[in-house]
This record gives structure tokens, sequence and C-alpha cells, in this order.
């Protein structure tokens, strides 16, 4: 695969975004720490900001953050949703947001029954950082640690918050067999493309502390699982990275940069638009264009 950067920003008072979705030319931003979601067309401007917990009933202190790690486009009774997703690291982060991009309308679903469920598989420490629609499908991806650090999908329903006690559930530990530079890798998001039915998923290596306490910025990786679709119920116990790109050696831009998550903005029959969310531990938010090819 080739790897064109095509652009880069860095956003202005949106702190911490580590959440990207596109649709419809505008992409869709939100942080665990903000209480905004942040929309955009898809040249980064025309920015506008919708409240994640403010109805007309109902006020929420400033204060308040969202606990939200990731999100999908669903279509739910024909009308499309974002469903925004907590990490599950905690009990305030077993959660869900269901927004109508029409309407704006909010429903908060509380997710613990089936986050427990996922303990009981056997994944000790629950840290939710990805989710894609694959047709009927929902995939999530958990990411590992160092005291944990095996990287698992999670396989459901597009629908499994209606009946979380019976939902059906499959997890696959993420082979790094391809070859990454270090044996401590997160995955900290995904995307899925239709067209190509490919898992496009990026990566993070866990760096270790210095003598003084401070963590080094990690390498970032951009990884594809080819025919996903087609695996899923197939593949057991493990499932393959096809193709492993590291991003600072592709573009320098990616270099000091902790990539969080991607999403597709546009597709050809060998090539992709993405957009990529970052940060540099500063607490600031950074977006990068790519074109990737093959």
């Amino acid at each position: 695969m080739k790897l064109e950067l095509l652009d880069f920003i860095e956003l202005e008072n949106y702190p911490s975004g580590s959440v990207i979705e596109f649709y419809d030319d505008n992409i869709y931003i939100v942080g665990d720490d903000s209480r905004n979601l942040l929309v955009m067309n898809k040249k980064w401007s025309k920015p506008t900001l919708i409240n994640l917990f403010d109805t007309a009933e109902k006020k929420t202190p400033k204060t308040a953050k969202s606990e939200l790690e990731t999100m999908t486009l669903l279509s739910i009774d024909k009308k499309l949703h974002l469903l925004i997703v907590g990490s599950g690291a905690s009990d305030k982060k077993n959660k869900a947001l269901l927004l109508n991009l029409k309407t704006k309308a909010k429903t908060w679903l509380d997710l613990s029954v089936f986050y427990n469920r996922i303990k009981a598989t056997g994944i000790p420490e629950l840290n939710i950082e990805g989710i894609a629609e694959v047709y009927d499908y929902l995939v999530l991806v958990n990411r590992g640690n160092a005291a944990n650090p095996a990287n698992h999908l999670i396989i459901t329903k597009s629908d499994f918050w209606k009946n979380q006690e019976k939902a059906t559930l499959q997890t696959i530990v993420i082979d790094f067999e391809a070859g990454a530079a270090a044996s401590n890798i997160g995955i900290t998001g995904l995307t899925y493309s239709d067209k190509h039915e490919d898992l496009f998923i990026t990566i993070v290596t866990e760096e270790k502390p210095d003598a003084n306490g401070h963590t080094k910025i990690g390498k970032s990786y951009l990884g594809v699982i080819e025919n996903l679709y087609r695996k899923i119920g197939r593949e057991k116990g493990k499932l393959k990275i096809n193709q492993l790109i590291d991003l600072p050696a592709a573009d320098k831009q990616f270099k000091g940069y902790e990539i969080e998550t991607v999403c597709i903005q546009s597709e050809k029959d060998h090539s992709l638009k993405l957009q990529l969310v970052g940060n540099n531990k500063t607490g600031k938010t950074f977006l990068f264009k790519i074109w990737l090819g093959w």
C-alpha cells in the first residue's frame, strides 16, 4: 500500500478529540473529556457544536464530561444515528449515546449487562476504543495494555443493547504476527470499508516511563484486516493483521503524535481517503487527511 499525507491541522478550542466519524461531507469529533460533539465539513471549516447532555427538560453542570470513547453510524428504524459508546473502564463509562442526526434527539443507554458479559469471556479489563458496523454486525475492539497485552475484537449484532443478556457475542484475539516494532501494542480505533470489505485499525505502541516517570509518545501504525465479514464466525481464537503501515516512516508529520482512530471520507476501486485524529499529550486535537492506494 502507498500512503500520501494530504493535509494536517491543529484544532483550536476543541481539546482532546479522540473519536471521528464521517457522513454526508461532514466529520464528527468527540472526546471523553468533552461535553459537545464537534461537526465540520470535510475541509475542516464551518464548525458547529452539538451539546451531548442538555435537553429542553434537563440541564447538566458545565463540568460534565461525555466519558464516551468511540462511535459509528447506524440506521435505526430507517433513521440515521451516531452510536457513541463508553470504554467500560469504570462503571460511569458503561454507557452509550444514540444521537439522531436529523432531529438531534439523544437517548442514553446503560451497557453494564453487556460489558459484564464481555468480562465473563475472560477479558479481565475493559477498554473499548473502537466500534464499526460491518453489515448486520457491530465490531468493537478492546485495547490491550502492559498488564493484559491481548487486543480483542468483540463481535455482536447491531442492536445488541435491546437484549444485552442474549445478544450474540464472539471475542477474537488480534494477532500481530505481521510485525510491529514493540511488544506492548494497543489498538486505538477502527473503521470498516463496505466497498473493500476491509477493517482499518489504528495502533499505538505503549512506551515505558523513563527514570523521571515521563512517558514518551508511542509510535502509531495503520493496520488492515482483509475480508473481515467473511471471517466472522469462521475464525476461532485469533485473527491476523494482513498489512501494517508504520505511519512516521510513511510521513514524518506523524512523528510525535499518537493516532486515536480513523474514518473513511471516500473510496475508489484501488484507493481511499481517510481522516485520522491524534494527540501529542498536550490536550490538543490534531487531524490528518491521507490517501491510501494499492
